[in-house]
């Protein structure tokens, strides 16, 4: 009988991951401009983009267009935010944004006073959003759009320095992994067809989607704020989540083992897996709180139906490529 992998394999496995170039990517400075005709309206989104706190973050700079142009000549940028109340740019936000542009600044523009689908259309090279005011409602919409315009090294300093950041960071690093192990379990799952390949393909997922699951875990605790090495972040979170459930959801592929399972259950195991755990992550680091077992488990069996419809939906393209071959 095939037994579970042993902590000290996962931990072998998980250092094969650059952990120290993660932390770095967390703790970079940046330096993000917003800009408008009426400074006073950037002023007020970088009180509402500090946090709950309503602090000015040190490395948000309000100003107006002009000075943004020569910003963006003679300065290191990594993102810049406009506001307009128009979809059409002003004369002088324009001029701004194709400086920023010129200089390779990601740019994202917010449209005040809408929130129509047609004021958040993206130009190209910049992300949009629109938003009825700078309130708190807002904060949403204008996160999600600085998450899609920022470079993917430049998210998780974002994220845990801009707590309005952290939820769509969380989501989309979550569903991002969990794609990725559904699919990793995917392919080797083709090749686990093969029974004298199975056994050995089948301990490699475990290994490989167990140290998918504690990076992204890693990064989760990173954004939210979290101090400490490595080591020391991962005993946490495997007390968190329990390393017995991590260990017992990754051995779970060797259903794929089992041709009457087939394919299906093998992938939904692996993203429903990784959602759970990504959930409960994320419950423990930003929130503060510890779920209970139980409470895992049900995460895992709501992930489960969405785990089924995108292995389902894996396959049902693979059999129209499979078709489409001469």
């Amino acid at each position: 009988m095939l037994g579970l992998p042993r902590l000290p394999d996962v931990w072998r496995v998980l250092k094969e991951a650059d952990l120290q170039q993660i932390r770095r990517d967390a703790a970079r400075p940046f330096r993000l401009l917003l800009v408008a005709e009426d400074v006073a309206a950037a002023e007020r989104l970088s009180v509402l983009l500090g946090g709950p706190e309503g602090a000015r973050h040190p490395w948000l700079s309000a100003t107006e267009p002009a000075e943004a142009w020569r910003a963006a000549e003679s300065s290191v940028l990594d993102l810049a935010v406009l506001l307009t109340p128009s979809p059409e740019l002003a004369p002088a936000l324009g001029f701004a944004a194709d400086a920023l542009r010129r200089s390779r600044v990601p740019v994202v523009v917010v449209v005040l006073g809408s929130s129509g689908s047609m004021a958040s259309v993206a130009r190209p090279g910049e992300a949009a959003g629109a938003v009825a005011a700078l309130g708190p409602a807002a904060a949403p919409a204008i996160a999600q759009a600085l998450l899609s315009a920022a470079s993917p090294a430049l998210r998780l300093a974002l994220a845990r320095q801009l707590v309005p950041l952290r939820e769509p960071f969380f989501a989309k690093l979550i569903e991002e992994t969990a794609w990725t192990n559904a699919m990793y379990a995917f392919t080797t799952g083709i090749a686990e067809a093969v029974p004298v390949l199975g056994v050995p393909l089948n301990l490699a997922d475990v290994l490989v989607l167990t140290k998918n699951q504690l990076v992204m875990s890693y990064r989760i605790a990173l954004a939210s704020g979290k101090q400490g090495a490595p080591g020391e972040l991962f005993g946490e979170v495997l007390g968190v989540i329990g390393g017995a459930f991590l260990l017992r959801q990754g051995a779970r592929q060797l259903v794929g083992l089992v041709p009457v399972a087939g394919i299906v259950p093998k992938v939904a195991v692996a993203y429903a897996g990784t959602l759970a755990i990504g959930k409960a992550v994320v419950a423990w680091a930003a929130y503060g709180t510890a779920l209970q077992r139980g409470t895992i488990r049900k995460l895992y069996q709501q992930a489960l139906v969405r785990g089924k419809e995108v292995a389902q939906a894996l396959v049902a393209k693979a059999r129209q490529r499979a078709r489409r071959r001469p």
